[in-house]
């Protein structure tokens, strides 16, 4: 059985073993280098919304959307323009860097030209130019002077016979012929610089830009006879935005896993690069492995305790410095049994669904669907709830000095097995008052650190055996 002796109560349900194959996705061929940084979605936030324009005072916002570098062959015309179309439509014009590779130059001006998108747009962006309108009468060939939702306004004739025929687009116009310039309606940015030589040039552009999000899925297969496991997990990768990137490396951060005191990081977020470049086309999402994938992988079996619920995200912005606060904790304690398998990261997974299956003859049977439990280099799974080990935390002395800005708590685990069998345990512990603290001691088992701000401890409880953990932590800033 899984798990030895004791008895796990299975979801069944069957499925064929016909399942939806997920494509790994390789390189989008050759071409211009985009790199993409892309933030995801911090499981809690940073800062209360609160003051300041819904943001706490001193507080620093979490990045969003994606940082993206392109390496891009421009030309540069006679009159020093650059212009680069098929933009993001999201960009932010204030974050947009030029450079070159190659020749150097000076940047003198600016510019971001957003897309034309609707018909109004499209004849607004192109006034000023050639253009053939198609009436009952024939065809009317001049300039556009003007357009809007109820008429077209056209420039006809030559010197002295210059008119402007205004022509109401209401059943009148029938058609409009324009000549396209590349990338004109498109997102754009624009450039006035100074090179000594106009035509070709190798630059660099870095800019901002919402609409790029990713989230994570992972996928557990059980042996039939319950002793390995497949292991996957996978990246969904969304490209809102309005342009399209070809041959993109990218790479994911995860900023649930950084730790940030009063606004200012205190641990960098998990950064995962995805192996193969991508095309990210507009308006699709595509799945990556964030690393490859496990097979056959032997698993353990443990039990998860946690004394009390983690409360660090309440006090980001300000120490808990109350002794009194949760100082015992006495039936808020929760355990559940899991399966762990190593991993090959050496940060936690990002948050993610992990839909567990078991293998019956030729079938799939689903077992759980639920959110990954994750350490550096482990992933857990979770089975059921679990009734026999049962545990209490208290502090077994705080002390808050104000004038060294320092608590100093020592805390007391104790577990009981209430089970006939020996079973191994990991109890979390959150070190929730302060995201900046150290462990000044800890008695056997000696901990580690599971989080920015969670520390576990595993040991292996007897059947009706009760073991004690005690440890000291000093919060300073």
């Amino acid at each position: 059985m899984l798990l030895g002796m004791r008895v796990v109560p299975w979801l069944c349900v069957a499925i064929g073993t016909a399942a939806a194959v997920v494509m790994s996705v390789g390189h989008a061929g050759t071409g211009p280098r985009t790199s993409i940084t892309i933030w995801g979605a911090p499981a809690t936030p940073v800062a209360p919304a609160s003051l300041f324009g819904g943001q706490a005072y001193g507080a620093v916002t979490t990045p969003t959307g994606a940082m993206i570098v392109e390496r891009r062959e421009v030309e540069v015309g006679a009159n020093g323009e650059v212009r680069l179309a098929g933009v993001p439509a999201t960009l932010d014009p204030a974050s947009v860097q030029l450079r070159s590779l190659g020749e150097s130059f000076t940047v003198s001006e600016q510019r971001f030209v957003p897309g034309a998108a609707t018909p109004d747009e499209i004849l607004q962006r192109h006034v000023g130019e050639q253009v053939t309108v198609t009436t009952p009468k024939g065809e009317v060939i001049g300039v556009l002077r003007s357009v809007d939702a109820q008429a077209i306004v056209v420039e006809v004739g030559t010197g002295d016979q210059r008119r402007l025929q205004v022509m109401r687009r209401d059943g009148f116009v029938q058609d409009v012929h324009l000549a396209i310039t590349a990338g004109s309606d498109r997102p754009s940015l624009v450039w006035r610089v100074g090179a000594k030589q106009p035509g070709k040039h190798d630059v660099e552009v870095s800019y901002r830009a919402e609409g790029l999000t990713w989230t994570t899925d992972y996928l557990a297969i059980l042996d039939e006879a319950h002793h390995s496991l497949d292991f996957s997990a996978w990246a969904t990768v969304k490209n809102a935005t309005t342009a399209t990137f070809e041959n993109a490396e990218l790479t994911l951060v995860d900023p649930g896993a950084a730790a940030v005191a009063a606004g200012k990081p205190v641990a960098a977020p998990a950064r995962f690069t995805v192996p193969s470049a991508v095309k990210l086309g507009s308006g699709e999402s595509v799945q990556v492995e964030l690393f490859p994938p496990r097979t056959a992988a032997k698993t353990r079996t443990v039990v998860v305790f946690e004394a009390m619920a983690d409360q660090s995200a309440s006090f980001q912005q300000f120490q808990a410095v109350d002794c009194n606060q949760l100082a015992t904790n006495v039936g808020t304690a929760r355990s559940e049994v899991a399966l762990e398998v190593d991993v090959p990261t050496k940060d936690a997974l990002p948050d993610g669904r992990v839909r567990l299956f078991k293998r019956t003859g030729s079938r799939l049977e689903v077992v759980t669907e639920d959110p990954l439990r994750s350490i550096a280099g482990a992933a857990r799974i979770r089975l059921s709830p679990d009734a026999e080990i049962t545990g209490e935390r208290h502090a077994v002395s705080c002390n808050y000095d104000e004038h060294a800005h320092v608590i100093k708590e020592k805390i007391e685990l104790k577990l009981e097995n209430k089970g006939k069998q020996a079973v191994d345990v990991v109890a979390r512990e959150f070190l929730w008052r302060w995201p900046m603290f150290k462990i000044e001691s800890d008695e056997s088992p000696r901990g580690t650190r599971a989080g920015a701000q969670t520390q576990e401890y595993r040991l292996s409880l007897p059947g009706g055996g009760k073991k004690s953990i005690t440890y000291t932590v000093v919060y300073s800033w």
